[in-house]
């Protein structure tokens, strides 16, 4: 029987779902090594559970923790507000300039408000306004509470800052490293996403094949842990361009031009727990199936000066598996702000990544025999738990690993579970003189 055109895609989607295994809650005998030594060090962790509390414990810590969607999400809201473009021509907020001195709205902020309430009224073909209406409807949110939810938010904003700053100021440099490792723990689970650091991980395992602790060819299957959405970041949020995620082809691109994977077959699993993420690679991997591209673009601040490392990383990224493509120019309002390229990846690419809903504190699956990770990311993620629950991830992640297969993190992890994951070493990465990562390299034994 022939069937029709659309029927490949679908049959070849419904095939890779079927090979991924089932998420299911890490067990207590995974989480006893972690209970035990956080309970022998008096670390400031209420209520650890035994085996009897356990499964009610690891239910309810998924439970929360997904609640954290929806507040990272009016995170992102609010950041839209800050910066959009694509709904006002208002000058943009940066820095601390959304409140007073007495932790008001500012009258800039005020103006902004009521541009962006205005536009939801009549979102057009703007993709982020019709996400963010359709968020405060089903939530039942309106104006007040969403001043209320962007008044939080810079509030928060002003008290990370004025945590790194006294913690700058610490003799002891790892007291710094502690405190970005745990920054985010009370946060909401954001969508953040940007390109420089790809440029990091890129460079570590650069660095790692230097000095033969990766041979080539050894990568086939790559997980990202919490990969982001390009909605309105924390920093910059431009918004003038469709939403996209950048991580998974920043990934296989740095795997590819090093000769660590050849292009094809090259497998990637996302793992998140934020819907918009899940279905926006799910959709790019049917559209891939399609015969459709998929295009990126690459604003940056024209004012920030990069070293000449990461701007070369910013100039070239896509020209291994892809090629430039013209550019949605930034509007009239960003004019001398911000410089731009866009990048296009053929369809074969994002036709081999799959979607998991995943609690990685919470969750870990048992890949089939030959089907576990060779190369897990989980960048700017982690740094939204505090030690135990990182402790936790870091039992799941080795789950998913083959025996010599490596996780890079940006920031360390506690030492336990030491069994499962040996560390490799720390490798810090400038992009200017006065940003950077640190990027963290495990092995799975």
């Amino acid at each position: 029987m022939t069937r029709p055109a659309y029927f490949l895609p679908l049959l070849l989607a419904t095939h890779l779902l079927s090979q991924t295994p089932t998420p299911r809650y890490l067990t207590f005998p995974e989480a006893a090594e972690i209970i035990s030594t956080f309970s022998a060090s008096g670390a400031p962790i209420p209520d650890l559970p035994d085996s009897s509390s356990w499964p009610n414990w690891i239910s309810t810590t998924d439970r929360d923790i997904r609640a954290r969607v929806d507040r990272g999400f009016e995170d992102s809201i609010s950041n839209l507000i800050l910066f959009g473009v694509s709904f006002t021509a208002l000058p943009r907020l940066v820095g601390t300039a959304a409140l007073t001195s007495t932790n008001d709205f500012s009258p800039a902020a005020q103006a902004r408000i009521r541009a962006f309430v205005s536009a939801l009224a009549q979102p057009n073909k703007n993709e982020r306004l019709h996400f963010a209406a359709a968020f405060l409807s089903l939530h039942h949110i309106g104006t007040p509470q969403l001043e209320a939810n962007l008044l939080r938010f810079a509030k928060e904003q002003r008290t990370y800052q004025a945590t790194l700053d006294t913690a700058s100021k610490n003799p002891d440099p790892g007291q710094l490293l502690f405190t970005r490792g745990t920054l985010y723990q009370d946060r909401g689970l954001s969508v953040d996403t940007s390109l420089l650091p790809n440029y990091a991980l890129e460079d570590t395992l650069r660095a790692l094949l230097r000095k033969n602790a990766l041979a080539p060819g050894v990568i086939h299957r790559i997980a990202i842990i919490g990969p982001g959405l390009d909605f309105a970041d924390k920093r910059a949020g431009y918004d003038y361009y469709p939403l996209q995620t950048i991580q998974p082809f920043a990934i296989l691109e740095a795997v590819v031009r090093l000769g660590l994977a050849a292009p094809e077959p090259l497998e990637l699993t996302a793992f998140d727990l934020n819907s918009a993420v899940l279905s926006h690679i799910r959709d790019a991997a049917q559209r891939a199936h399609a015969g459709h591209p998929y295009t990126i673009q690459l604003p940056r601040d024209a004012q920030t000066v990069l070293n000449p490392e990461s701007l070369a990383y910013w100039q070239h990224f896509g020209d291994t598996i892809g090629h430039s493509v013209p550019l949605i120019p930034p509007p009239p309002s960003l004019k001398g702000v911000v410089l731009s390229r866009a990048v296009s990846f053929p369809p074969r690419f994002a036709a081999h990544f799959t979607a998991v809903d995943l609690d990685i504190v919470a969750q870990t699956l048992d890949p089939p025999q030959g089907t576990a990770f060779d190369l897990v990311i989980a960048t700017n993620i982690l740094v939204y738990y505090d030690l135990f629950h990182q402790a936790l991830a870091k039992a799941a992640i080795a789950h998913l690993l083959n025996p010599g297969g490596l996780l890079l993190v940006n920031h360390a992890l506690p030492a336990q579970p030491a069994s499962l994951l040996q560390y490799l070493g720390r490798r810090s990465v400038s992009y200017n003189s006065t940003s950077g990562d640190d990027v963290v390299v495990y092995r799975r034994k």
